[in-house]
């Protein structure tokens, strides 16, 4: 398994899935391209081989030195794995390099599975959200880096 930067072969794959699994972003493949090569973000990739596994985005907010969370997903017949461990433990790792000092993110109230895992990984609950995301309250969750 590798975990690698984003590249603009991947936009096609990415935006197909975050069309599927993310589709209230309302993004474009454009927005998607658009942020491989801006250093604001983090994309990466989890790759079998020449199978595309999973994504996460992360957005750095430096002059608040914290970072945000966008999506992390792994195919279904991938999960249980650690694939999205290993790829939260380089994000991690990242903010680490930039200054970071808080990692957070939004997470539907009934997604009881990704709760899991942010909790296995270091994060905490902190409060419900103002936002709602396809008629369901969102979690803020976040960890110290």
């Amino acid at each position: 398994m590798n975990i690698e930067n984003a590249k603009p072969a991947n936009v096609e794959w990415l935006n197909e899935v975050i069309q599927e699994e993310f589709p209230y972003t309302k993004f474009t493949m454009e927005k998607v391209a658009s942020k491989i090569n801006n250093p604001k973000y983090l994309i990466l990739i989890a790759r079998q081989e020449n199978i595309m596994t999973g994504f996460c985005e992360t957005e750095f907010v430096t002059e608040k030195k914290e970072a945000r969370l966008n999506a992390i997903y792994v195919e279904e017949s991938w999960r249980d794995q650690g694939i999205a461990k290993r790829m939260l433990a380089q994000i991690v790792n990242e903010c680490k390099h930039r200054k970071i000092t808080r990692l957070f993110l939004l997470v539907k109230e009934s997604n009881t599975d990704a709760k899991a895992l942010y909790e296995k990984t270091g994060f905490k609950f902190e409060k419900i959200h103002n936002k709602i995301i396809e008629g369901e309250k969102v979690e803020i969750w976040a960890q110290e880096v």
